[in-house]
């Protein structure tokens, strides 16, 4: 599939059985998937409206760091509303969806791909991963963090549910919780090796040349 500009201009160009790492089996997230956590009201864990608070704030702390926002990777789109709201954000940047339901693929047209070995020969800005790395077992969530090192030359915004989330911070009745539940140390410990914390799911990578005081970030 072709990235596209958010402004609408074309701006470049069932599961495989070669891929080894253990990701849940594609078919999983459905219609019904998609109906129960992102679509039916009373059960949504996140809406279009939420996504466009997250990404206010992801690209303005960028454009307060003087970090461009010319391309972006949305590994997970779903839905696509990170598109949308992008669309009004940073209208010139150009945008690659990519997804690993089969359903969402075909429905959307996105770009079928996992984030654990997604290589399209070059780097993004900005790449957003919300909600997907909890989907992984433990050796392919840290393949896929150093995937994700190599897929941003700038930011990244990462969500992944956490064992400490699971117990104190959802809602259970609305999250799923079939998932590979590991501690934020875990995380922190992989994603340090290339990116340094903001806050708020907000990382940036170390050699992006930002100055940062020591009480911006999380080290």
């Amino acid at each position: 599939m072709a990235s596209t500009a958010l402004d609408g201009a074309v701006t470049s160009t069932p599961r495989d059985t070669k891929i080894t790492f253990a990701m849940t089996d594609a078919k999983r997230f459905d219609a019904g998937y998609y109906r129960r956590f992102y679509e039916k009201a009373g059960t949504c864990v996140a809406d279009s409206s939420s996504v466009e608070r997250l990404a206010g704030f992801v690209t303005g702390y960028l454009r307060y760091l003087q970090l461009p926002v010319r391309s972006v990777l949305d590994l997970g789109c779903g839905l696509g509303h990170w598109r949308t709201a992008l669309k009004a954000l940073v209208p010139r940047a150009s945008y690659r969806g990519v997804e690993w339901s089969e359903y969402q693929c075909d429905r959307m047209g996105w770009e079928h791909g996992s984030v654990v070995d997604y290589a399209p020969g070059r780097a993004f800005d900005l790449v957003v991963c919300q909600g997907v790395l909890q989907y992984l077992d433990d050796a392919s969530a840290a393949r896929a963090i150093q995937n994700l090192g190599r897929l941003s030359q700038g930011a990244l915004y990462l969500e992944a549910l956490t064992r400490r989330d699971w117990r104190h911070n959802v809602d259970r009745a609305l999250t799923d919780g079939d998932v590979h539940l590991r501690t934020g140390d875990w995380y922190m410990h992989r994603l340090k090796r290339k990116f340094m914390p903001l806050g708020g799911g907000l990382f940036v990578r170390r050699s992006a040349g930002v100055s940062l005081f020591e009480l911006e970030t999380l080290t």
